[in-house]
């Protein structure tokens, strides 16, 4: 969005009753798609330390950080998870995992695809505990369709969280 407010995603969630609201902080552009490429693409891994100030801002004191994972296969390959890249130095919990079955890259798939999506996270059962009556912060890099953040909103509802939030880097 260009100016602050409630994004239609928003809007729709909450008609259909759901209490879910997420905070990007930069407009997904050209400047930021590029950004992006070197970050995860080409694995320009210094570049985390540009946004780590700005996600500090923003970051409440009162929830549980939990950050978008990524599969086995993409942190082999890439060598890092962009999102705890940007975290830096923030405390957070790996309290979800990727299902071993899920290959496909979010980036390949176009808007239709990516809604259509089967759940691909799976609770990691180490962090029940933690998340249980908790206020979540679900942390990602960048909202394309919200399908995602939806996903991971929902395992960690069913499995105790008592209210999950999101925050991505750009949208």
């Amino acid at each position: 969005m260009d100016k602050p407010g409630i994004c239609i995603d928003c809007q729709k969630w909450h008609q259909l009753g759901e209490d879910f609201v997420n905070q990007s902080i930069f407009q997904y552009n050209d400047a930021m798609k590029d950004f992006m490429h070197r970050y995860k693409f080409v694995g320009d891994y210094q570049l985390r330390m540009i946004f780590q100030e700005e996600i500090r801002k923003v970051i409440r004191k009162d929830v549980l950080i939990v950050p978008i994972p990524i599969s086995t296969e993409t942190e082999i390959s890439r060598g890092f998870n962009q999102v705890i890249g940007l975290l830096g130095d923030i405390e957070y919990e790996n309290a979800l995992m990727v299902k071993s079955s899920h290959k496909v890259r979010q980036s390949s798939l176009n808007r239709k695809q990516r809604i259509s999506n089967k759940q691909i996270f799976s609770i990691n059962p180490k962090s029940i505990s933690a998340i249980t009556n908790k206020k979540v912060l679900l942390v990602d890099d960048i909202y394309t369709t919200g399908t995602t953040i939806r996903h991971a909103k929902d395992i960690l509802m069913e499995n105790g969280a008592k209210r999950v939030l999101g925050l991505t880097l750009c949208r």
